[in-house]
């Protein structure tokens, strides 16, 4: 049986003492920059993990999770932790939340900073590519990660299918007579088709494979002017830039948003410029958050099955919580379009789009990863 790793053997390793790893561990007391890096390096290298029954009895805090996650700026933060606290509470777990803005380097700028925090292991739902091939996840609590972005096997991931959703809602659209679809949440800096059919991990980046290789295998040439730029997948950010596309484009037959806030937010620009929503122009999102199905009209959205994602999360988790020791695993959450109102397709006999569910379809740009079944 393997020796547990304690701290005195971080300490002895990194030529510190006792008392410089418990401060680095606990995020307390002062000391050099170059300190603290060497100490984490050597929990690291030799796989030191907090004792998570010691520091409960220690801080009288125990069956605690954390959840750090972008701030709630748009419906899905909430949606998602609303989602975490539920199945966690069912397992007897409280949950304590992080919040991050993406201009901090995400989830980087929080993770070794919740060392302090009370937790028995962390669930992170990350917005953006790690560096160093995600080094920032090896650290000595569990950790899942939520999300569309590579953690290169150091710890256990859930991700949802975005190619293939956005794939068939796009040739629905086209099926029913929409040949100008705009895409509304597409990425900042003028990015051209192979930086598209490069990708391998990042949520917009994947949806807009989708939509480009949708349009290939309809006969359609990509139209760059199509393509709406956001700078953040919030309402604010696609109200600005869906005006400004309208301010010199004539108003395309559909706008496939990237996400739900943005085709809340599309809705409300195109009523307030007298355009009605589908006659004039349908609209679709993604996430099928609770505020899609109250909407005027109401959103016709992708649905990640939010319950089956966070269940894979928050189970992992608990699992390695338990001393379950084993490979990372990953699990991919599939889709369905939930067609309402906003968006409403002619559906023909001989269509192969004819089924609603994603069910066992692969999400392509991601399949070198193999998916599991839990």
């Amino acid at each position: 049986m393997t020796r547990r790793v304690t701290i005195k053997d971080v300490a002895r390793e990194a030529g510190v003492s006792i008392k410089t790893v418990s401060n680095v561990v606990n995020h307390t007391g002062s000391m050099r920059q170059q300190t603290r890096e060497r100490v984490e390096k050597s929990m690291r290298e030799l796989g030191y993990k907090v004792n998570v029954s010691a520091r409960s009895l220690k801080t009288g805090v125990s069956n605690l999770i954390g959840l750090g996650i972008f701030d709630f700026s748009q419906p899905f933060a909430p949606y998602f932790a609303d989602k975490v606290i539920e199945v966690a509470r069912r397992n007897g777990y409280g949950v304590i939340i992080s919040t991050y803005e993406s201009e901090e380097n995400g989830i980087s700028r929080i993770i070794t900073r919740n060392l302090q925090l009370p937790a028995a292991g962390w669930i992170y739902f990350n917005d953006q590519a790690l560096d160093k091939e995600a080094e920032i996840l090896e650290q000595p609590y569990p950790i899942v990660v939520a999300g569309d972005f590579l953690t290169y096997d150091k710890v256990d991931s859930v991700t949802m299918q975005n190619y293939e959703p956005i794939k068939l809602l796009t040739k629905r659209l086209h099926d029913s007579g929409c040949r100008s679809i705009a895409v509304l949440g597409s990425p900042v800096g003028n990015p051209d088709r192979s930086d598209f059919e490069a990708a391998r991990e990042g949520t917009v980046w994947l949806r807009m494979k989708g939509y480009i290789d949708a349009l290939d295998e309809l006969g359609e040439t990509l139209d760059y002017s199509m393509l709406i730029p956001c700078r953040k997948l919030r309402e604010r950010d696609g109200i600005e830039a869906l005006r400004s596309f309208l301010a010199v484009h004539e108003c395309p037959d559909a706008i496939v948003c990237m996400n739900d806030a943005l085709a809340l937010a599309a809705i409300h620009e195109l009523q307030r410029k007298g355009l009605q929503v589908p006659r004039d122009v349908q609209v679709t999102g993604f996430d099928n958050v609770p505020e899609a199905e109250y909407s005027t009209p109401a959103l016709t959205t992708i649905d990640p099955d939010l319950d089956r994602y966070v269940e894979d999360v928050v189970g992992m988790l608990i699992e390695r919580i338990n001393g379950y020791d084993g490979k990372a695993r990953r699990a991919v959450a599939e889709c369905s379009i939930v067609e309402r109102d906003s968006a409403q397709f002619v559906y023909r006999r001989s269509s192969p789009m004819g089924q609603n569910s994603m069910a066992g379809s692969s999400d392509a740009p991601t399949a070198a990863v193999p998916a599991v079944t839990r």
